[in-house]
């Protein structure tokens, strides 16, 4: 499995808690006959027996079928096969859309040797109290020997799971399961193939791009890709890169950032839609947009108006079931589809919900020096190490920190852990895009051994609150109970005395 692209990488040094953050301190016809004997007869649900009525109304085996026509309230379509016999069936009038085997096949399935639950009615005449005088609908089972089978579906059965039907050249009347009868009642496009994107399996998971999320409630965009600091023990390989820098929770992130992958519909709607159908169902001004490129693919979904039940009156609270969506760099996928809002978490996600609570992620034992500035005054930390977070020695052990001074002064080493925990745990819980005014009251960096590191700037925004810039990007706005207990606890560190934890 690809690590980059399923953003999941097990670790069992970090978790989701606060104990997590431990691990940056060190590392047709018709007939009356029966389809089975007179006398055989079946159990009811309530334990009585009763008579098995089931007649055969069509004769012919499926492997005698050479098309099906269907003609109903949505238009007519053809389920055809090639006379090679060697490719799948077809709907015609789908053209280049991808379809949905299983779906064809069932349909030339129950046509083969079409059975009844029993007849209702023998030479029936009076055809309009079934709704056989207007069909729902009428298909024609064209058969190998160029004979035909014409069956015409009428009213649903009072209470019941049944439908009424008739096969051309007589007036028996009979019931068949509703359910079966779907096939021929359904529109064409319920033949279109709803799995958008097939889920690679494991070994064939192609690299992580780039997935850019648009939304018109946002006034910005987010990015993610593939985390450039490439830091071991992150549960997730992919960050926020834009409009903040944030790395990501596995719980929250992963359906947003790897959602594409396995996309199913749960409708087809518009076959081939024309720049006005487009628009009609809101994709030519899309509420949201995700595109994710790749070097093997390049997707642009396009989600548009909200989908409601139509079968629930004006007068009740709508039922919503999705979205109308347009899908682009898919081969065969030139159809409006209606999408559960389930399937689309680009719709509802926050940006809160999908970060971590750890604002930077470097080591400790990676750090050669912290510098926390305060009012132009800067307390520097500085930090030795006996390897590198990447570093294992003989005997399984992980590299540590053995020293830290302050002005040469040497500090309680896991006391300065527990400060730093305190330090990388600085709240994410509230982005900030508004730029602060004035120069930073704070400023906390945390450099690496190789050269990289981050900075931390802290803004006064309100009595009760600060807007944090990280690497010069405005990103969050923390309480200022935070900092005060931040100095509160650089005194700490500096006497021996426990951090605390809270604020």
């Amino acid at each position: 499995m690809n690590g980059k692209l399923q953003g999941i990488i097990v670790c069992t040094v970090i978790a989701a808690s606060l104990a997590g953050v431990m691990v940056f301190l060190t590392k047709t016809g018709d007939t009356d006959k029966k389809g089975k004997d007179d006398s055989s007869s079946k159990a009811s649900a309530a334990g009585t027996v009763e008579e098995d009525e089931s007649v055969i109304i069509l004769e012919k085996d499926s492997s005698e079928i050479n098309s099906i026509h269907v003609s109903n309230e949505h238009g007519e379509f053809t389920v055809s096969k090639p006379t090679s016999g060697k490719a799948s069936w077809t709907v015609e009038e789908l053209g280049g859309i991808n379809q949905n085997t299983t779906r064809k096949e069932s349909m030339v399935t129950i046509s083969g040797l079409m059975e009844a639950k029993k007849l209702v009615e023998e030479n029936a005449g009076d055809l309009s109290k079934y709704g056989l005088d207007e069909p729902l609908s009428t298909f024609t089972v064209t058969y190998r020997d160029h004979t035909e089978a014409v069956v015409y579906i009428g009213d649903e059965a009072p209470e019941s799971r049944y439908n009424y039907v008739r096969v051309e050249g007589s007036n028996n009347v009979y019931m068949v399961l509703g359910t079966k009868l779907t096939y021929f009642t359904d529109p064409v496009t319920a033949y279109a193939e709803l799995a958008l994107i097939a889920t690679p399996s494991n070994e064939s998971w192609p690299d992580y791009g780039v997935e850019t999320v648009t939304r018109s409630d946002w006034d910005y965009e987010v990015t993610f890709e593939n985390d450039p600091n490439d830091i071991e023990g992150m549960l997730s390989s992919q960050v926020i890169s834009s409009p903040i820098f944030a790395y990501l929770n596995i719980t929250g992130s992963s359906n947003v950032t790897h959602g594409m992958w396995g996309l199913t519909a749960a409708d087809c709607v518009v076959v081939k839609p024309t720049e006005e159908q487009l628009s009609e169902y809101g994709l030519d001004d899309p509420f949201c947009t995700v595109s994710l490129k790749g070097d093997e693919y390049d997707y642009y979904l396009r989600i548009g108006n909200e989908a409601f039940d139509p079968d629930i009156p004006e007068d009740e609270t709508p039922v919503k079931l999705g979205y109308y969506c347009y899908l682009e760099g898919v081969s065969g996928a030139d159809c409006i589809y209606l999408i559960s809002e389930s399937s689309l978490p680009w719709t509802t996600f926050k940006i809160e919900n999908v970060i971590t609570s750890i604002m930077t992620a470097n080591y400790l034992v990676d750090l050669s020096q912290i510098t926390i500035e305060v009012g132009g005054e800067k307390t520097v930390y500085d930090i030795t190490s006996n390897g590198s977070s990447k570093d294992t020695n003989e005997d399984g052990s992980v590299a540590d920190v053995t020293s830290v001074k302050c002005g040469g002064e040497e500090l309680d080493v896991e006391n300065f852990k527990s400060l730093y925990q305190y330090i990388m745990t600085c709240p994410t819980d509230e982005i900030c895009f508004t730029d602060p005014e004035g120069d930073s009251e704070l400023t906390i960096t945390e450099t690496r051994t190789d050269g990289g590191g981050d900075t931390i700037e802290l803004f006064k925004d309100t009595s009760r609150r600060y807007i944090v810039k990280l690497n010069g990007r405005t990103s969050f706005r923390i309480q200022s109970t935070w900092v005060d207990t931040l100095l509160k606890n650089m005194d700490n560190v500096k006497n021996g005395v426990k951090i605390d934890e809270n604020y």
